[in-house]
């Protein structure tokens, strides 16, 4: 089927269900909560989140029985955004799910890493199930790097934890595969978007592309604050994709000594206002800074075309981070944060 053929459907019931998102006004009343139940309350009265969370009616809730199960609704757009796509779309839409998946894998080995049981897991996987070519079981039983390098050898990154199990046997640290996973989820992404259209690579660079940007500055700033890497190593888990950031430029970023050295390095100014902020203000979570610049940017994108990518990219991306920002009040509610300091963790607030 035709691209353009493709979107006017699809984004009729986009623009449908965004009209059922969040507003301000929700979350002004979330933060105003004292309880993780009456957020459950606030969520199943008055929002659309109310025929997910039905199983809860009624029934005393948990912060992570509540978390689990919005998660969970998140990634049921996968099957919802399949009906209506075929071909490179389908297959496009397919792997951008996979980051769930990959999210749950390193849940999975910190979970290995820590010793916690397989109840912890179950409680906590949000996508990792609906593979078919994993035995979950098993999966959630594995109690040792080996069990889940035998679990998971059909699977497509069963490459990377063969990669790296002599290393992780010697210093039990996970920093080298969490990286490189995210490395080849974002590289075979971009390797799929090559075949859509024109106007749809456009939109997946303009949207994947800057969060690449800014993982890759992001990366690069917490390697030199947390770890003694060299350049050739922290070159080593850049995403090769570059949209407003030169190779160059993170090649030279590889080589300071000062965080703070690293917006020199910088020529696309939006990019050196937000490190500049982000480094400064310890007060606001440092990927905050990163994820309210694209959030800006979705909001302007899902208006510029019915006939494109655009609309679907945006959709999931506010989606994801509306869910975030949920979660972050849940959270903030059930340790006693101040309002103020909770609504400063949202990403939709200006930074």
């Amino acid at each position: 089927m035709p691209f353009a053929v493709q979107y006017p459907a699809i984004n009729a019931k986009l623009k449908a269900l965004s009209s059922k998102m969040l507003r301000e006004k929700d979350f002004q009343n979330l933060i105003e909560l004292n309880t993780v139940q009456e957020a459950f309350d606030y969520l199943y009265n008055n929002t659309y989140y109310q025929e997910c969370l039905e199983d809860f009616s009624g029934q005393e809730i948990h912060r992570r029985q509540l978390e689990l199960k919005l998660k969970k609704n998140l990634v049921l757009s996968e099957d919802f955004l399949k009906k209506y796509l075929s071909s490179a779309l389908k297959n496009f839409i397919e792997h951008y799910f996979k980051k769930f998946e990959i999210e749950d894998l390193k849940i999975i080995l910190r979970t290995i890493l820590m010793g916690n049981d397989e109840n912890y897991l179950s409680n906590n996987l949000i996508y990792i199930d609906r593979n078919k070519n994993i035995n979950f079981d098993n999966l959630i039983q594995a109690s040792s790097y080996n069990d889940l390098q035998n679990v998971l050898k059909d699977v497509y990154y069963s490459d990377v934890l063969n990669e790296f199990a002599d290393q992780y046997q010697e210093n039990k640290n996970l920093f080298s595969i969490e990286m490189t996973l995210d490395f080849y989820y974002f590289s075979q992404l971009i390797n799929l978007s090559a075949k859509l259209s024109n106007v749809d690579q456009k939109y997946v660079n303009e949207v994947i592309g800057t969060q690449i940007d800014l993982l890759n500055i992001q990366w690069i700033y917490r390697i030199k604050r947390y770890y003694n890497l060299s350049s050739g190593e922290i070159l080593n888990y850049i995403i090769p994709f570059y949209f407003k950031v030169k190779k160059s430029e993170l090649q030279n970023m590889s080589h300071v000594k000062n965080t703070e050295d690293l917006i020199k390095y910088l020529s696309y100014s939006p990019y050196q206002i937000i490190l500049e902020k982000a480094i400064k203000d310890d007060n606001v979570i440092f990927e905050r800074f990163f994820l309210n610049y694209i959030f800006k940017k979705l909001q302007k994108i899902k208006r510029n075309s019915f006939f494109s990518i655009s609309n679907i990219l945006a959709y999931l991306y506010i989606k994801e981070y509306e869910l975030r920002d949920i979660i972050t009040v849940i959270e903030g509610i059930r340790y006693s944060l101040p309002k103020d300091k909770i609504e400063n963790f949202l990403i939709r607030r200006e930074v």
